[in-house]
């Protein structure tokens, strides 16, 4: 891993890779940190999003992580970040793995989190047969 990255981002599904993307493109050099654990990861299809309709959402991460691949500067890990302070004008990102990072500017694409009712068996549906978007 580089010793100084011009931006960490914090968030890998579509707006941090879609900022990797921009960045990388203005030979950036960037970090992608991603749990993996996007909010819509039970969701079985993708309606409504241009070129993209019908697609698994796993399945279009995946075409933009290789999209992002021609870019040298740019480098995704999957990991979770546990910790950020500043220090000195820069940014300490610490993850869960135990890695120590270095950047001069973050970028949170996280997104958000889904808070599930308490009723018996409706998280395993959430996005499958119990539907939070009208498309």
């Amino acid at each position: 891993m580089e010793s100084i990255y011009d931006v960490v981002v914090i968030g890998g599904s579509y707006a941090g890779l879609q900022a990797a993307l921009t960045l990388g493109r203005a030979l950036r050099k960037v970090l992608v940190i991603d749990s993996g654990m996007p909010c819509n990861r039970q969701t079985p299809h993708s309606h409504n999003f241009l070129t993209q309709d019908g697609e698994t959402p796993a399945g279009i991460a995946a075409k933009a992580r290789l999209q992002l691949s021609a870019y040298h500067t740019v480098s995704v890990l999957n990991d979770y970040v546990v910790n950020t302070v500043t220090d000195q004008g820069a940014f300490m990102v610490k993850t869960a793995s135990g890695m120590e990072l270095t950047a001069r500017k973050l970028l949170f694409t996280t997104g958000l989190k889904d808070l599930m009712p308490a009723i018996k068996g409706f998280e395993a549906c959430w996005g499958v047969s119990v539907i939070h978007c009208p498309y």
